[in-house]
C-alpha cells in the first residue's frame, strides 16, 4: 500500500487464477470509489504524474514543475569516491 499527501490510496490486486498479472486498486482521499486499473505500475504512475485527464488521481492538472535541482550540491563532500 501507498499514500500521497492527498490521502489517495494504491494497491495491487493479487489474483491466485491470475499470476503474474498485478492490477493497481486505487481509491481518492480515503473515502472515494476503488478504482481498478488494468496496467503496469509504471504506466498507472506514469499517468498520475504526466497525464491531466487521468481523473482523479492525474496532478499534471495542477502544473506543480520540479521539487529538485539535478545536480546541486556534492553529496560527498569532498570526501573520497
Amino acid at each position: 500500500m501507498d499514500s500521497t499527501e492527498w490521502a489517495d490510496e494504491y494497491f495491487w490486486l493479487i489474483d491466485a487464477e491470475r499470476p503474474g498479472e498485478f492490477p493497481v486498486l486505487a481509491r481518492s482521499n480515503d473515502v472515494g470509489a476503488w478504482h481498478q486499473y488494468d496496467m503496469s505500475t509504471s504506466e498507472f504512475l506514469y499517468r498520475v504524474l504526466a497525464d491531466a485527464d487521468f481523473q482523479p488521481f492525474g496532478i499534471a492538472q495542477y502544473n506543480l514543475g520540479t521539487a529538485f535541482k539535478p545536480g546541486s550540491g556534492d553529496p560527498f563532500e569532498g570526501q573520497p569516491r
